[in-house]
């Protein structure tokens, strides 16, 4: 190395367009200067000057407000969707708050729409302006274009006047239009003015319009760059805003920005340069999200800067090597370089100062973001590289608003870093090349204002903002340069070429994609049984998300599924709700369950031979006084419901011949056959996931059951009873064909209830009972399983007690109620991932009226209502593998505990009406409301129905 000192070049062309609060001329200092090599070329690289005037931002017919420029629609729009940087709590700057007042005129709604029609009213201004310049038009033909400026002039008036007279007192010609028009050297009253406008003019013009303005609208402006490489506030915010970030800019001094300021914790180097480059550059890493203009993309990470330029605008490599030490002794995890050397993409000297031990020493953790350059050069000549040191690097390119490279953006040709001479796989400059938006970039001016500036300078810091947020995610990737190279490399979108390429490299930086798993199916997670952690044993493509009703909603409990990066690995939180499946769960959306769940209960009321309810009985007595009955339902009543094994509900009693006891058994509705209650006939009243009468007894209905009963007095009947279900999900055709598929490798439920019974009769009208239900449920928790089997292995047993009463009322009435509570634990706590934290209490309710003979003698009409199963308060707790330190990344088990009560409690309600009519046939009406507190009107849902049927 040698201490020799000559001019340097940042990577950059500054074009500062102007805003209301900063009005600048166009010509800015310039901030090129060159950076020696070595001493061979030390007399050529004197000569080199700097790229002044060699770049226009502005240059062509550039129109932000047409086609993919649009920085408010199209796909530049990086707050498409929910995604709205102005308001809710995707608000990026406070909350909720909302930028504008009561009493403006301006809505966040509107902001969009305005400019939409700006970029309307623009297009035909620039355009009749392009007309009238080729065809050389004389003065006076400019009248049309000072009159479509006018217009344009007022409709922003109308719309953002009150807004610059609050914030300058002035109206809006005296706040904002008369120095747009003086810097331009427009005349409203001398149409001749508006003939000396260039294209290049033109589109600054544009751009001075959309920053200018906005300056009012309280919020930080929405720029290209982020939608080119799906960056948003939202995804900075909550994957991480860099706060643990450390930063290295080697650069020009940072000077004159006081919200930078605050990020700057040291600076080094010289105290001269104050060119404004290093302040833009450092705008674009970690200005705030405050409202008054650049959005940095790690607005929370910490900037160490050191400045390796004098008074002269020179430096050596002595002093980038002492720059890059200084930085790291500040805990630099990425350094942004935006230096380099003229006509060099990646200059040979690089290697020198990589390979001196302390910049190597250093290098072991940190990864160098390096601009290419603004030569539009393709590097050809190779370097000599040493692989044993080999830094964790990354050269970055320009492309413009659409993707393309830019013109000025040098580019990684064949060039290869040399191994004694021999090009290895993978040590093409292309395989570490990048590229990102560098052109008219929104960056803080150096000079307490805002602009727009183009240059590779000011692509690398999106790259390095990238590095940062991933280290402020995953800590310990700071400690893994190469693996967070590759992360961004691996995650880039191609251009170009496919593949790697002379031109974009590897291609576009993503930093959403950075931020998620490289390949989703090489995710693995910890298995967690019989209170072990058993270690990696699937991969996420066994992993199979249903939806869950909202009282299952775990906020905030996380498992994890990790990723392997070369030697170490990321986690990514997966919350356990899409873990959670089954009956009481809502598959689909609400809407969609329900209607499946309207087809059911049709389906049972078509086919109904006994009006209301769907069982079919007949009987006989022999000759000695026994009776023998059988109830049956046809394969499509039950089909729905717990799937082919258990599609018919078939039950045989046999009495003795004083009715004193009896026996009984069947295969279907367990619960409808055990509970019986009077005025409660239908399969579906005990339906675990809809029903109110004993639901937790119906979740274990479908399969085998049998029951014995007894009086023990002229009154009171006792009887025992135990039923099963086996639930397959693949066969269960309640669900749609694409939440059968969810659910294709989760186990099958398996649960039985043994129910003890009293019955009284009060009177002869009134008949009282109360059941005591003891539920077990081996492989899951009120109806719920997980996608993951170990989660609930142990399973978890209930205990209910349901009380119910009817009453035979005059006129062929009857009403009939129930009333259920309910207890439930996990079994083998500790032994299993999910774990009830206490018990659980639910509690349920049903109430029906029927009437005989409503509207003629064999008619019938049911009103009913209930409140399905309800979780009343209940934790449960998660135990799994996840990151226990997050700066060392150890993995070890954790706990997390959630709430799954339920605050929205859920009501039905259904109407049934039923008329014979001539030859045997059946007029039928049905009707249902679903009401759920949660919902925006209250009413989740309704739904009518009707048939005719015709006896032949």
């Amino acid at each position: 190395m040698w201490g020799g000192r000559m001019r340097f070049e940042q990577f950059s062309q500054v074009g500062m367009s102007t805003l209301a609060i900063a009005m600048l001329g166009s010509a800015m200092p310039v901030l090129a200067q060159s950076l020696p090599v070595d001493p061979t070329v030390l007399m050529q690289e004197r000569s080199v000057t700097p790229h002044r005037g060699a770049l226009d931002p502005f240059r062509g017919a550039l129109d932000p407000f047409r086609g993919s420029l649009d920085p408010f629609r199209g796909n530049i729009d990086p707050f498409r969707g929910s995604l709205d940087p102005f308001r809710g709590s995707l608000d990026p700057f406070r909350g909720s708050l909302d930028p504008f007042t009561t009493t403006s005129p301006i809505t966040v709604a509107s902001v969009s729409g305005f400019w939409t029609q700006f970029a309307t009213d623009w297009t035909v201004l620039d355009t009749a302006l392009t007309t009238l310049g080729n065809a050389k038009a004389s003065a006076p033909q400019y009248q049309q274009v000072v009159t479509l400026f006018q217009n344009m002039s007022a409709n922003a008036e109308k719309f953002w006047g009150v807004r610059v007279k609050g914030k300058s007192g002035k109206d809006f010609k005296g706040g904002f239009l008369d120095r747009l028009l003086t810097k331009y050297g427009l005349s409203l009253t001398d149409p001749a003015s508006f003939a000396k406008l260039s294209a290049s003019q033109r589109s600054q013009l544009a751009f001075d319009w959309y920053d200018g303005l906005n300056a009012f609208s309280g919020v930080d402006h929405v720029d290209h760059w982020m939608r080119t490489i799906n960056w948003n506030p939202t995804l900075t915010q909550r994957q991480g805003s860099g706060a643990d970030s450390v930063i290295g800019l080697l650069d020009a001094a940072v000077v004159n920005d006081a919200d930078i300021a605050n990020n700057l914790t040291s600076t080094g180097g010289y105290k001269d340069s104050a060119s404004g480059h290093g302040t833009a550059v450092a705008s674009l890493l970690v200005a705030a999200h405050d409202g008054k203009g650049v959005q940095g993309i790690a607005p929370n990470a910490s900037v160490v800067a050191y400045n390796p330029f004098d008074a002269s605008g020179t430096a050596s490599w002595d002093d980038v090597r002492s720059g890059i030490i200084n930085l790291k002794s500040k805990r630099a995890s990425v350094i942004n370089v935006s230096l380099g050397v003229k006509g060099w993409t990646l200059h040979s000297e690089w290697n020198n100062i990589f390979s001196n031990p302390a910049v190597a020493a250093a290098g072991n953790n940190t990864v160098f973001v390096i601009a290419a350059g603004n030569d539009g050069s393709t590097q050809t000549k190779n370097i000599a590289w040493n692989m044993a040191i080999n830094p964790a690097l990354i050269i970055v390119g320009s492309v413009d608003p659409g993707g393309k490279i830019s013109d000025f953006s040098n580019r990684p040709g064949s060039a290869c870093l040399l191994q004694s001479g021999v090009c290895l796989a993978g040590s093409k400059l292309a395989d570490r090349f990048l590229v990102a938006p560098g052109e008219l970039l929104l960056v803080s001016d150096g000079k307490g204002g805002l602009g727009r500036a183009s240059g590779t300078s000011f692509a690398a810091p999106l790259v390095s903002g990238t590095i940062a947020l991933l280290h402020d995610r995953w800590p310990w990737l700071a400690n893994h340069p190469k693996e967070s190279v590759d992360i961004v490399l691996s995650t880039a979108k191609d251009l170009g070429a496919p593949g790697t390429d002379e031109v974009y490299g590897r291609g576009l930086v993503d930093v959403e994609a950075a931020q998620s798993p490289i390949n989703f199916d090489k995710l693995s997670f910890y298995q967690f049984r019989d209170g072990k952690n058993k270690g990696a044993y699937r991969t996420a493509a066994a992993i199979k998300a249903g939806g869950v009703k909202p009282a299952w909603e775990a906020n905030g409990v996380f498992f994890y599924a990790f990723e392997d990066i070369g030697s170490t690995y990321r986690d990514f939180a997966i919350p356990v709700s899409s873990r959670l499946v089954g009956q009481t769960t809502r598959i689909g959306g609400s809407e969609e369950y329900f209607q499946d769940y309207i087809t059911d209960r049709l389906t049972d009321w078509i086919n109904d031979e006994v009006p209301f309810t769907d069982i079919t009985s007949f009987g006989t007595r022999d000759p000695n006084g026994w009776s023998y009955s059988f109830q049956g339902s046809s394969p499509a009543n039950y089909v729905s419901k717990t799937g082919v094994a258990s599609s018919r509900y078939t039950s045989v009693k046999v009495s003795d011949p004083g009715g004193r006891f009896g026996f009984s058994g069947g295969h279907g509705s367990g619960g409808r056959a055990l509970a019986g209650q009077k005025g409660f006939n239908l399969t579906s009243d005990y339906d675990a996931g809809n029903g109110g009468v004993n639901p937790l007894l119906g979740l274990a209905s479908g399969g085998a059951f049998m029951g014995a009963d007894m009086a023990i007095g002229a009154a009171t009947r006792v009887g025992i009873g135990m039923t099963e279900r086996t639930l397959v999900h693949s066969r269960d055709l309640a669900l749609s064909d694409s939440d059968r598929n969810q659910l294709r490798e989760v186990d099958p439920y398996r649960a039985s209830a043994l129910n003890l019974r009293v019955a009284h009769q009060a009177s002869e009208a009134i008949t009282l009972t109360l059941d005591y239900t003891k539920l077990h449920e081996a492989n899951g928790l009120l109806g719920v399983q997980s996608t993951e089997a170990s989660d609930l292995s142990k399973g978890s047993s209930s205990e209910t007690a349901t009380f119910g009463a009817s009453m035979n009322l005059p006129g062929n009435m009857t009403f009939a109620t129930s009333m259920t509570a309910a207890m439930t634990r996990t079994n083998g706590r500790g032994r299993q991932a999910l774990s009830t934290d206490g018990a659980v209490l639910s509690s349920a309710f049903a109430a029906s009226f029927t009437k005989r003979g409503l509207m003629g003698r064999n008619d019938i009409f049911r009103i009913a209502v209930a409140q399905p199963l309800h979780i009343e308060r209940g934790d449960l707790a998660f135990t799994g593998a996840q990151i226990v330190d997050r700066n060392t990344g150890e993995l070890g088990d954790a706990t997390q505990s959630f709430d799954i009560s339920d605050n929205s409690r859920r009501f039905t309600g259904e109407l049934l009406y039923a008329a014979p009519i001539v030859a045997g046939g059946e007029i039928s009406f049905f009707g249902r409301a679903e009401y759920n507190a949660a919902s925006k009107n209250g009413i989740d849902g309704m739904v009518i129905g009707g048939r005719v049927r015709l006896g032949f």
